[in-house]
């Protein structure tokens, strides 16, 4: 497809093209959930996801963040933020460009940057909304911001991801000064410590930030305590419809791996069962509920990386096909409407796009 004329009229083009593409009312859920079925599906999979992504991060919402230059879509700044990362992930795992094109859109219309007015409104959010944003949204932003270096090769977005890096630093100091430590490591929603660690160790080993990376470690050892061994093993979360979106059990074990790798090999696996399954949330209980497929699937293939267990990753893959088999669950029925789209269409479809960009070498 030709991308000329004004980026108004492509957006809308793109949105539309895309929303129609994805709709079916009785999804069928794969029959072949093997990992080579998988890996010939999951560009489809993807393009399944891209509607309600593109059609969010298009949006200006009035309730949370509308004085956002850039990220003023998805209902908040930091869906907006997994938005842009969506965005270039599907463009890097699809060969698709025109999905990052829109971003660029956003971020330099006519040619002129927003990022430093971006970056004003940045700092002045950080501080009034400490868990949604530090450290959940800033660590989203630096996976955004990797992705698009990677992707697009352009690091205009650096500036934001190092003060976004500083400012979650503070953060997860002060849970250590505090004593807060197994609070947040047991948090499943946006303030989840180990989910924001791992975050911020990816942003540490992409620029090779030597200080950072010591900080992240340091901030890591907690999450080896013995304690979270009786009160939060990697069984506790295979059960449907758990508060929040995030597995709080497998999310400690997968970062750990992610920071010290086959360094804590042993850790790890000592604390995998060897039967370890997880079937998908069918009914989510609540809205958080609907990201409990995505993470958990994201936890699974980690964890898959860590023991070599196969069952992990088609277990990953299983979760995958099956949330996407189901629209209803990352596109709410009046989400055409405005704002229809409050309890999944603002964010639950980015987290499939990253477990999906997993088995693309993705983080």
């Amino acid at each position: 497809m030709r991308w000329a004329g004004r980026a108004r009229l492509r957006t809308a083009a793109v949105a539309a093209a895309l929303i129609t593409t994805v709709l079916p009312t009785t999804p069928a859920v794969a029959d072949d959930t093997t990992w080579e079925a998988f890996l010939a599906d999951r560009v489809t999979l993807l393009e399944q996801l891209a509607p309600p992504i593109v059609d969010c991060f298009q949006r200006r919402d009035s309730a949370i963040d509308p004085l956002s230059p850039i990220f003023h879509g998805c209902l908040d700044w930091h869906s907006a933020v997994h938005a842009a990362y969506s965005h270039h992930a599907l463009s890097a795992n699809t060969g698709d460009d025109r999905y990052h094109r829109l971003v660029d859109d956003k971020i330099a219309p006519a040619g002129v940057s927003l990022v430093p007015a971006e970056h004003l409104y940045q700092q002045a959010k950080a501080p009034d909304y400490l868990l949604s944003e530090n450290p959940y949204g800033f660590g989203w932003f630096l996976v955004l911001a990797r992705e698009r270096e990677i992707t697009t090769g352009q690091d205009d977005l650096r500036g934001m991801a190092d003060y976004a890096a500083a400012q979650m630093v503070k953060w997860f100091q002060q849970r250590l000064d505090r004593d807060e430590v197994r609070t947040y490591v047991l948090t499943p929603t946006h303030a989840n410590y180990s989910w924001s660690l791992l975050n911020l160790d990816i942003w540490a080993k992409h620029t090779g930030d030597a200080d950072l990376q010591a900080a992240v470690e340091r901030f890591g050892e907690p999450l080896k305590h013995a304690r979270y061994d009786s009160s939060c093993p990697a069984s506790r979360d295979t059960g449907g419809n758990l508060p929040g979106f995030q597995p709080i059990c497998l999310m400690r074990l997968t970062a750990i791996w992610q920071i010290w790798g086959e360094q804590a090999g042993d850790f790890v696996r000592a604390r995998v069962p060897d039967d370890l399954s997880i079937a998908p949330v069918t009914e989510p209980s609540s809205c958080h509920a609907g990201g409990q497929n995505f993470l958990r699937a994201y936890a699974l293939y980690r964890l898959h990386e860590a023991t070599g267990d196969l069952d992990l990753r088609d277990n990953a893959a299983e979760l995958i096909r099956y949330h996407v088999s189901r629209p209803d669950l990352y596109i709410d029925r009046d989400y055409l409407g405005d704002p229809g789209y409050l309890c999944y269409s603002h964010w639950v479809a980015q987290l499939g796009v990253r477990a999906i960009s997993l088995s693309f070498g993705g983080v």
